[in-house]
């Protein structure tokens, strides 16, 4: 019996790999990612990186002790260069720092003539962000150091929402669009608070509660802190001095409209009686002396709820500006709003006209209106839904302000609620012990 014959072997019509030529395995291409040793002289600072040039010496000391713990990163020039042709001026070398210049720094001062850096060409759309990222988590930046990098950012087209979604975790904790906000108007500031901000001699909290004040206001603020006076108080004073010019140039406006025509028609019919008849004029009636107006009782707590009524505004403020209404993610914020307005009493009049006021100093109306109520209608009677938002938000808004904001004795759950939102929404950080006391945050007695 004949055995099994074998089988064929099959031929693969699979093709068989290519192997790559070894000059295509390894080049001398760097790539985003190597750790490359480049000279000093081939980096220059990173435009972007507002930090002060601080400490750099200390930090050499550590290097030269145990040594660079972590690597610096660049981007190339010509790289650099094609995204951010605006800073053509500033680069100066090859490569250009991403981040890490404190440490290039520090190596210069130890006369070291290379440094290891990692390539992140890839990264170059992000180096606004991954700079000022880097300079947050090492807690290194002075307010205004911060504000300068947000500013950066926003004119790059990002919103205050997307600049805290993105800076995320600092070395402070999370970053809310609410200080993004408050940060980005330090700027705006009178020269001279500035600079006490800068050099510390005024803190950002206090810096914070001039924002509401024009500059002349403002410089009259950091007199009565630097003498002493408790931000909020100053603030305060502020405030009432203000209201007391206006009730003044009030009266004398009324006074200058009124009483010298009524002085005019009483001696002219006077002298009309006398030349008509011929006879004597009948004496005129004695007047009955004004009696003076008794001065309302001044509330102890007076000053402390109209600071915190100016540090809420401001809150409020930062909410419109730095709030997307058109956004699925900002619901609940926008509902906790309406709900607080819904549970105000009926100030509709009142609420628009302080709505229009913030939008208008937040350039955020949209719409050429010279008052609240041709505003309003206009926005009614437009299709932009998302202004009609913003009109409704704001609106809202103020009504639950307005409430809180008259409420002279105790608060009740629907102030406390409303703040709550501020506090949680817009970083509002009561500072009057009163309020403080309201919102269960101190006892009666101050203690915390």
């Amino acid at each position: 019996m004949a055995g099994t014959l074998p089988r064929p072997k099959r031929k693969s019509t699979k093709s068989k790999p290519e192997v790559a030529p070894e000059e295509v395995l390894y080049t001398d291409t760097d790539r985003s990612g190597d750790t490359l040793d480049l000279e000093l002289a081939s980096l220059c600072p990173n435009p972007f990186n507002k930090r002060e040039k601080k400490g750099v010496p200390e930090l050499a000391a550590t290097i030269k002790e145990v040594g660079l713990l972590q690597n610096i990163a660049h981007i190339t020039a010509e790289v650099w260069l094609a995204t951010y042709p605006e800073t053509r001026d500033q680069i100066t070398a090859p490569n250009v720092i991403l981040f890490g210049e404190h440490r290039w720094l520090a190596c210069q001062e130890l006369g070291w003539e290379t440094i290891p850096s990692v390539l992140r060409d890839d990264k170059v759309e992000d180096a606004r962000l991954i700079t000022l990222i880097e300079n947050l988590r090492r807690a290194q930046l002075s307010p205004l150091e911060e504000a300068e990098h947000y500013q950066a950012l926003r004119e790059a087209g990002l919103s205050y929402e997307q600049i805290a979604e993105k800076v995320g975790e600092t070395a402070n904790g999370a970053v809310s669009k609410g200080t993004i906000w408050k940060r980005v108007k330090l700027l705006e500031l009178a020269p001279e608070v500035q600079q006490a901000l800068r050099n510390g001699t005024l803190k950002v909290s206090a810096a914070e509660k001039a924002q509401q004040l024009d500059h002349e206001d403002q410089q009259a603020y950091l007199g009565l802190v630097r003498g002493g006076t408790r931000p909020a108080e100053a603030q305060a004073q502020i405030l009432a001095r203000q209201r007391q010019g206006d009730a003044a140039e009030e009266e004398c406006a009324v006074s200058n409209g009124n009483g010298d025509e009524q002085q005019s028609s009483e001696a002219g019919g006077a002298e009309g009686a006398s030349t008509g008849n011929g006879a004597s004029p009948a004496p005129p009636a004695q007047r009955k002396p004004k009696q003076t107006k008794k001065a309302p009782t001044r509330d102890k707590h007076e000053d402390d709820r109209r600071a915190a009524a100016a540090a809420r505004d401001i809150s409020c403020r930062a909410l419109l500006e730095s709030t997307d209404v058109t956004n699925p993610s900002n619901g609940d914020l926008v509902l906790s709003v309406l709900t607080a307005a819904v549970l105000a009493p009926q100030q509709q009049s009142a609420a628009q006209q302080r709505a229009f006021t913030w939008l208008k100093g937040i350039a955020s109306h949209g719409l050429e209106a010279a008052d609240a109520a041709t505003y309003f209608t206009a926005v009614q009677d437009s299709h932009d839904e998302a202004a009609q938002r913003l009109a409704a938000f704001a609106a809202a808004l103020a009504a639950a302000e307005l409430r809180t904001g008259a409420r002279r004795q105790s608060w009740g759950t629907r102030e406390r609620n409303y703040v709550r939102v501020l506090q949680k929404y817009a970083d509002y950080k009561p500072q009057t012990e009163w309020e403080r006391a309201q919102l269960g945050l101190v006892a009666a007695g101050g203690a915390q």
